[in-house]
């Protein structure tokens, strides 16, 4: 309660997700539900032009992100014309998007529905929906449809890569924890969801979507220790 307290004193409106949510729209910016803010302290959002700035449902913006409306190059032009040319645009990021960490949006950009924005990416341009973008200035690397069958060709590599790797630096035997991305691969259906998948999709806001999938598919494994065996780590051997 204290250390909650402190940091609310400490960081005001930045001291959490919510907060941050919160004092935006009394700003007057527009932010749809489910949003997350996960590192407001290292996020900038511009909010001079408030009514400028559109945010849909379940966007998720990552630390270092800047969201801006409008720049101060007006300065430069008055040094040399006398006039002073504003140069606010709207900037609309629609429902379903994740923005890597370290991304900037600049003014005048739309983000369509269901769409990744790579970190470090500069966006300059409007981006369409479901599809990947990045880089400086971002592009379209590709469709949403191909990154869902690039990750899930390569989803028990990938899987086994983090499942390896953990038991090899720490000596022990990975759980639901550390696989809890990959949990659909061996999660037994006729069983309770795992607590930690369980949280990833109420995180997602599509909780019925994602618990349909997981009550009409067949996992590739039968269970964890079925998975584990496939990565040849054995429980006997687990080194504490």
């Amino acid at each position: 309660m204290i250390k909650e307290l402190l940091k609310k004193l400490i960081f005001r409106e930045k001291s959490s997700s919510k907060t941050y949510i919160q004092f935006l729209r009394k700003k007057g910016v527009k932010i749809g539900d489910g949003c997350t803010i996960f590192y407001p302290r290292g996020t900038n959002i511009d909010y001079q032009n408030p009514q400028m700035l559109t945010i849909g449902n379940y966007v998720r913006i990552a630390d270092g992100v800047r969201i801006l409306t409008h720049d101060y190059s007006l300065s430069v032009l008055a040094h040399v014309k006398g006039d002073i040319v504003g140069s606010v645009k709207p900037v609309t990021i629609q429902d379903n998007v994740f923005i890597g960490m370290n991304a900037i949006i600049l003014a005048g950009v739309t983000i369509g529905k269901n769409v990744i924005i790579g970190a470090g990416s500069i966006v300059t341009r409007d981006c369409e929906d479901d599809a990947v973008y990045a880089g400086n200035p971002a592009r379209k690397i590709c469709t949403l449809e191909e990154l869902y069958n690039k990750r899930k060709d390569k989803e028990i590599e990938d899987a086994r890569r983090v499942a390896i790797q953990y038991y090899n630096r720490t000596g022990l035997i990975p759980d639901e924890t550390i696989l809890r991305e990959y949990l659909m691969m061996f999660s037994n259906r006729k069983e309770e969801i795992p607590v930690e998948l369980k949280k990833l999709m109420l995180d997602t806001g599509e909780y019925e979507k994602t618990k349909d999938f997981f009550d009409n598919t067949t996992p590739q494994f039968k269970d964890l220790d079925d998975f584990l065996r496939s990565c040849k780590i054995d429980k006997k051997t687990e080194n504490r």
